[in-house]
């Protein structure tokens, strides 16, 4: 054909098969060429997604490591953790300071830095405190001895001790007595001294009550503490601030125990928990540890005790071993652990949290702008509020009158939020999270009613997780323990210091006091130390320390 058409003979015309053929072959390239433009379209969207996915998962790494993570430049392994106790590093040498056995004869020997406690600064302000016999006792040695008491010594022992704004150094004073016995020979004597907080410590309880109260209470890291205290005169190293702090629980232990005594036999007691991680030996990452809180109420007295446990983990075995013999109303939200105390316990009854059922429909009503069904459920369970905040405005407090009250006002509403949740339910997906709200209250429904026949109990488990909120502030200062005794004697600090924030007891002239007379206190009279019995009886260490 191509032969002909150059000779230019006429071209033949293409047959009607022929043509739709062509016409087809066309309309094919062209939906190719359409879907090729497509694809590079989809490609192209795909990859800017893409990117977009990635940055939003890099801001949100960004935000996580900015907010949970570690904010020094230096590795993680550098870190000191919390109430890990282990020894002090020992000072590098430099190889031109070491001499070994192979150096040269007439190499000048280098002299190893003095071992052993340091001295405290003598620039530092001195408070003195003599200890010597009272005049009953020191008239019967007069006369044992013949006359006076011939004074032969002192022996003097010096602590570090804290004021605000200060340290200084309290020297206490003993004096040494030579007695002539019956037989004649002269015997040396001494008066009694207190136990100090920390036996061989160079430390006083003021100091080890501002580590304690500026760590757990005021949320401050060891750091900072060791840089305050260098500006104040005197350098503290971090680890032996912790190691300090370790002992502290270490003496505070037996206060504890008589606190989580109290705690159980009050016949309201709020429980909440929240996660600590823990270092353990062998893993590269942490262990989630659990602390758990237990704050008793509506006792006669109106002392409000508070009691911290640790657990390696969220296992029902230690809420079980805290609650075993506990009698009362348990506040707190459904754990597994709480329902089965309930069980396996007759006398104990567990209350459910409203603060816990409101939090669903309050996420759902976010993000709805418009009204609907889920703002009628709110607006229910806000009635149910409103009663009681006019109860505390107008000043009741009596149970049984606070009971009454809400038989009369908040059973009403109640009953007609559950026709609600009843009516709404089978109408949506079960899969929701409207449903899933709406089957939590109707699961423990029963359980959510349970205050309204005591009124002694609340609406809600909030003033235990008011309680955590401090753990949860200084666990962005400290991160984690570093074992699981650590944690342990975090329990106990936040027991002693919890307790006496709930009982309107200032933590730092309570430590103070207390840590200076535990060591010597009778065991049967450990009670009347505890927070809420506690009667001050010195003044607080180191406010008029004076420079001799």
């Amino acid at each position: 054909m191509s032969s002909d058409a150059s000779q230019g003979l006429p071209v033949s015309p293409a047959s009607p098969r022929e043509a739709q053929l062509i016409a087809a072959l066309a309309e094919r390239d062209q939906v190719i060429a359409q879907q090729d433009q497509h694809i590079a379209q989809l490609d192209a969207s795909v990859n800017e997604l893409s990117e977009q996915l990635q940055l939003l998962k890099d801001r949100i790494l960004e935000t996580q490591r900015k907010h949970f993570g570690q904010s020094s430049e230096r590795g993680c392994y550098l870190q000191l953790d919390l109430f890990h106790p282990q020894e002090l590093p020992v000072p590098e040498q430099q190889d031109d300071e070491v001499e070994t056995s192979t150096a040269a004869p007439g190499k000048r020997r280098k002299t190893q830095p003095p071992r052993g406690r340091r001295p405290l600064p003598p620039e530092l302000p001195r408070e003195t405190k003599r200890y010597d016999y009272d005049e009953e006792t020191r008239a019967q040695l007069e006369a044992q001895n013949g006359g006076p008491l011939e004074e032969i010594g002192t022996e003097v022992t010096e602590t570090l001790e804290y004021a605000p704004g200060h340290l200084y150094v309290k020297r206490h004073e003993v004096p040494k007595y030579a007695v002539r016995g019956e037989d004649g020979e002269r015997t040396v004597v001494s008066p009694p001294r207190p136990s100090p907080p920390i036996l061989g410590a160079q430390v006083g309880a003021s100091l080890l009550a501002h580590t304690v109260v500026s760590k757990f209470t005021d949320h401050l890291p060891l750091n900072r503490i060791s840089q305050q205290l260098a500006r104040d005169g005197y350098e503290i190293p971090r680890q032996r601030l912790c190691d300090y702090s370790l002992l502290s629980a270490s003496a505070l232990a037996p206060l504890a125990e008589l606190i989580r005594q109290d705690a159980l036999a009050c016949p309201v007691l709020h429980s909440d928990d929240t996660t600590v991680p823990q270092l353990e030996e062998g893993r590269r990452t942490t262990r989630t540890a659990r602390l758990w809180l237990y704050l008793g109420r509506g006792r006669d007295d109106d002392i409000i005790p508070v009691y911290y446990a640790y657990t390696t983990n969220r296992s029902q075995e230690g809420p079980l071993e805290h609650l075993r013999d506990y009698q009362g109303y348990l506040q707190a939200d459904a754990y597994a652990g709480y329902r089965n105390a309930e069980r396996l316990q007759v006398a104990l009854v567990w209350c459910a949290c409203w603060a816990h059922a409101r939090r669903p429909f309050e996420k759902i009503a976010r993000k709805h702008k418009q009204r609907g069904r889920v703002h009628l459920v709110m607006k229910l369970i806000a009635a149910i509020y409103q009663v009681e905040s006019r109860l505390r405005q107008a000043g009741i407090e009596d149970p049984e009158l606070i009971r009454q009250e809400r038989q009369r006002r908040t059973v009403p509403i109640l009953k007609r939020l559950r026709r609600l949740l009843d009516r709404i339910l089978p109408s949506m997906p079960p899969r929701g999270e409207f449903a899933k709200a709406i089957s939590y209250v109707l699961n423990h429904w029963p359980a959510l009613l349970r205050f309204t026949e005591d009124g002694r109990l609340e609406p809600d488990n909030n003033r235990g997780e008011r309680a955590m909120r401090g753990v949860c502030v200084g666990r962005r200062n400290w991160n984690f323990t570093g074992s699981e005794k650590g944690g342990h004697a975090l329990a106990i600090l936040l027991t002693v210091l919890e307790s006496c924030k709930q009982n309107g007891v200032n933590p730092r002239h309570y430590l103070i006091d207390v840590l200076e007379r535990i060591q010597d206190h009778p065991v049967n009279r450990l009670h009347e130390l505890l927070p809420y019995n506690w009667a001050p009886q010195t003044q607080a260490c180191g406010e008029h320390a004076s420079t001799e």
